[in-house]
């Protein structure tokens, strides 16, 4: 048993129910089993005392008239014809002294001879008690004074063996453990059928919510909710409630960072289309340059570097648009070139700004983590920084790999972040994601991102006077994310 499993707060209800039923019968019957023992006791001891008394007073009257003659031989042979009990007692032990406590006679003349005190007798008795018991020997001692005329002249006492009583007792008490025990597992096991029975709904509700770890919420069938009880059917009513508000808020999310992505680079559309429209024009110039001086070997050469320069130019802006954008693509593993692909999207946005960015991209390889998703992340916050910088102020970009994990940072110089808005970045709230223009929809984007990728973002203040924005990304192999904007 592992050591957690010794705490009875950790057990589970099916085995604690049937458990304290078997340990409430125990107490039960240990009590019972003592009234019991108690009252057969205390019956065999009035019977005892009972048959004690008859058969002293019958010996007395018969030893009394040759107890005052003082003649030994009449009393010995009456102690002798009396010794024999009935009731199962066998044979007593009887002897008979006179007022000063010197024997008579005795039914075992060895053990007490005549003339023998027998005053020790005494000390199995309490006060003016007449029986009393030994447990420990099986013996019953009994007395009885000898009265004649108001006058003591003698005592008998009688001891004889009761095995036979404490025999019964001893059935008494096995009969009443072994009947309790069986009613106490009978009970605990029928405790922990019904338990088990009446717990069944809470093992389905518990399956549906693993399954929703992986996966959408599922929610319960109905034959299983028409088959429980009216307090469970209500709860899986409520839960298949909840699990469709979840599906449909998790599809509804889907398409709001769908959307998010596509708005983040409409929002750099006029700056690509600018970063294209420049090197189109350089394009045009050098093939009428051509057109018109093709035939100079200088202008030639001069007019095809240019052109040259100029498409590789759209190239590497096509290029990065198309693989910030494309949604298609699985996973992938994060390169320098794939953060360096933001840092020319952002950059019209910079230049209509007048920012500047201080790009320290300190990558090395591939790293085991998903870059569709870290592109994301890097963008929305490039575009968050720029959009809170007064103009002809300074960004600051930082990639770097501490031991297993992949930090990241961006400083600007604008206000920072009120409470509500660093609560959505930082995952410490759970609201929905906000709706509505400068409503904070990147950065709940960015949070969702990150928790797929099992990373956090902490803000803190930049020395740049603005907001310092830090996300700490755990390097291991990344599953295909369902979230991914």
């Amino acid at each position: 048993m592992k050591r957690a499993s010794l705490d009875p707060r950790r057990w589970p209800l099916a085995f604690k129910a049937p458990a304290l039923v078997a340990a409430f019968m125990l107490i039960v019957s240990i009590v019972m089993t003592n009234a019991v023992l108690s009252r057969l006791r205390e019956t065999q001891e009035r019977q005892l005392a009972a048959m004690s008394m008859i058969y002293l007073n019958g010996l007395a009257s018969a030893l009394i008239p040759h107890v005052l003659r003082e003649d030994i031989w009449e009393i010995f042979d009456t102690i002798e014809r009396g010794a024999n009990l009935e009731g199962g007692f066998g044979r007593a032990s009887v002897v008979v002294v006179d007022s000063k406590g010197e024997t008579l006679a005795a039914s075992d003349p060895r053990k007490a001879p005549v003339l023998s005190q027998q005053s020790d007798r005494d000390r199995h008795f309490e006060g003016d008690a007449v029986l009393t018991v030994d447990s420990d020997k099986a013996r019953a001692f009994a007395r009885k004074p000898l009265i004649y005329q108001e006058r003591r002249i003698g005592e008998i006492y009688a001891d004889y063996d009761i095995r036979h009583l404490l025999r019964e007792r001893g059935e008494v008490l096995r009969t009443l453990i072994a009947t309790n025990t069986g009613i106490a597992l009978l009970l605990a096991a029928f405790g922990y059928w019904i338990i088990r029975r009446m717990l069944g709904p809470l093992a389905t509700l518990s399956r549906h919510l693993d399954l929703s770890v992986s996966g959408p919420v599922q929610p319960i069938p109905q034959d299983q909710i028409t088959a429980s009880t009216r307090e469970f059917r209500r709860l899986f009513v409520r839960f298949n409630a909840m699990a469709d508000a979840v599906n449909e808020r998790e599809a509804i999310a889907k398409e709001l960072a769908n959307e998010e992505r596509l708005a983040s680079l409409g929002r750099l559309a006029s700056g690509m289309a600018h970063e294209i429209n420049n090197p189109l024009g350089g394009l045009f110039n050098a093939i009428d340059t051509l057109k018109r001086h093709g035939d100079k070997p200088s202008v030639r050469s001069t007019s095809l570097n240019l052109i040259e320069r100029g498409l590789k130019g759209i190239r590497d802006v096509v290029r990065s648009t198309l693989t910030a954008y494309r949604a298609d693509r699985g996973p992938s593993r994060l390169a320098a070139a794939d953060l360096d692909d933001i840092r020319l999207l952002v950059g019209p946005e910079l230049v209509r700004h007048a920012l500047s960015l201080d790009w320290r991209n300190m990558l090395e390889g591939e790293l085991p983590t998903d870059a569709s998703a870290l592109r994301q992340v890097v963008l929305n916050l490039l575009l968050n920084a720029i959009q809170a910088s007064p103009d002809g102020g300074q960004l600051i970009f930082l990639a770097t790999v501490d031991a297993e994990n992949l930090l990241l940072e961006v400083h600007d110089e604008g206000p920072g972040f009120n409470a509500e808005t660093e609560a959505v970045l930082t995952g410490e709230s759970q609201k929905p994601a906000p709706v509505g223009e400068g409503s904070g929809l990147g950065l709940w984007v960015t949070r969702r991102l990150l928790q797929d990728l099992r990373g956090r973002a902490i803000v803190g203040v930049s020395h740049l006077g603005g907001a310092l924005v830090q996300v700490r990304v755990p390097l291991a192999p990344v599953e295909e994310l369902r979230d991914v904007a």
